[in-house]
């Protein structure tokens, strides 16, 4: 297996190989794949933490030779800045970093800014707070930080802030956790899951309280949600198909 991980901030993980393919993810500096396939100016890479596979551009990687570690922080809200000489790469929140001194490639950083060991036990006084970070953060297919996210990247984002690795894409996280069975039993952090008129998960988004939900639908907002699903107060109409609620901690 070679391993290698990313380089920089963030990086476009893409369906083919071309600049012009779709973005279906994104990954994060430090974040360790295995190459699959290399050709020219791309390679094929499975992400170590959940299988996600895609394609992305040489030079945004490098090869590493320690073993990955699960143990991990992540950068808080307020960013981190991982520094090699005059190298300085501006890190994002949900980042994980395995330790203050890592090596990637020829390159030896060290971390500066807020780390955070990622944890349950503060969930009621940070879930408030990333709702404000995130709120308004622009829609963006594939996107993963709060510069450009989707609907299943902030589930996944929000969750690793309090240690719990969720699945990319809307339908594999819907394939975990415990049914909520009626919306008056829902709590804070419940995932909403919603489906197309074919039936298939399509969006999710994180409850606020029984009845407000936060998700990214063209932009990271606020609605009201009950048994029929998500109420568009600007479009005053129902937006959403509720399918399921989950829960996982």
């Amino acid at each position: 297996m070679k391993l290698a991980a990313c380089n920089l901030s963030i990086i476009p993980l893409r369906s083919e190989a071309s600049h012009r393919s779709e973005m279906v993810s994104q990954v994060l500096f430090g974040e360790y794949f295995e190459i699959l396939k290399e050709q020219d100016d791309f390679v094929q890479i499975k992400m170590i933490d959940n299988g996600y596979e895609g394609w992305i551009q040489r030079h945004q990687f490098d090869i590493v030779s320690q073993g990955y570690v699960d143990n991990h922080l992540i950068v808080n809200t307020e960013g981190a800045v991982a520094k090699s000489g005059v190298k300085h790469i501006h890190l994002l929140h949900g980042t994980k970093i395995f330790n203050r001194k890592i090596v990637i490639g020829d390159e030896a950083y060290e971390i500066e800014g807020q780390l955070r060991i990622p944890s349950l036990d503060d969930f009621a006084l940070k879930f408030p707070k990333l709702i404000s970070y995130y709120t308004n953060s622009p829609y963006l297919w594939g996107g993963r930080s709060r510069h450009g996210i989707d609907c299943s990247g902030f589930s996944q984002v929000v969750y690793r802030h309090f240690g719990l690795d969720l699945p990319r894409d809307a339908w594999q996280q819907a394939e975990k956790g415990e049914v909520v069975n009626f919306c008056s039993e829902i709590m804070p952090g419940d995932l909403a899951f919603f489906d197309n008129t074919s039936g298939r998960i399509t969006h999710v988004g994180i409850m606020i309280d029984h009845e407000t939900i936060i998700h990214a639908s063209a932009r990271i907002r606020i609605d009201k949600m009950d048994s029929e699903g998500i109420f568009n107060g600007d479009l005053k109409k129902y937006t959403h198909k509720l399918r399921i609620v989950k829960r996982y901690f």
